[in-house]
């Protein structure tokens, strides 16, 4: 169990330096994608990596073992990247928010934009232009928020990694050690 923890603590910080160098570059500031596949893919071999070492370690395990194999090296992975998101957001890039805010600051200038708002969303139909870009500008605030983001990061990556380490012990048992799994079995006689 010590080892997928170390496993999920080494993913974590590779996530943590990638991020500190991309600000420091400036690279990837606004857009957020390249960040999320990373944190996808970091969860996924951490998972893979864990159950790899485990199983050539250990010959015999039961399915619940391997998810828990699993669940523990994607589980602390979660909580410190998501940990460092607060801190990010919060501490080293604030401006992250306020950029956020003023970019909807411009779209609500073009007052077709706001009629838009005002047609698609029900409750805006009788409020003003100026009520609904305070609207939206408050929800913008909260959205870009550093506990939001921390806080969807948290619940995506562990859904992420409560589904994977079930698709990825499943897949190691079925495919990649059937051998060993099938050896172990006690045979009907």
């Amino acid at each position: 169990m010590k080892k997928s923890i170390n496993i999920g603590i080494g993913f974590a910080v590779i996530w943590i330096i990638l991020k500190l160098v991309a600000f420091n570059f400036q690279l990837f500031l606004i857009d957020l994608k390249p960040f999320i596949f990373a944190n996808m893919l970091f969860v996924t071999l951490a998972i893979c990596i864990a159950l790899y070492v485990k199983k050539r370690a250990q010959a015999s395990a039961n399915l619940l073992d391997d998810i828990k194999t699993g669940m523990a090296s994607s589980i602390i992975y979660t909580v410190i990247v998501s940990g460092f998101i607060y801190f990010y957001y919060q501490s080293i890039y604030p401006e992250f928010n306020t950029s956020k805010i003023s970019e909807m600051e411009i779209l609500l200038e073009d007052e077709s934009k706001v009629e838009e708002l005002r047609k698609s969303n029900p409750d805006m139909e009788n409020s003003s232009s100026d009520e609904i870009r305070s609207q939206v500008l408050s929800s913008i605030g909260q959205y870009y928020s550093a506990k939001f983001t921390m806080t969807i990061s948290l619940l995506g990556l562990l859904i992420y990694s409560t589904l994977n380490s079930l698709l990825i012990s499943l897949i190691f048992r079925k495919v990649i050690f059937k051998d060993q799994t099938d050896s172990s079995a006690p045979s009907a006689s």
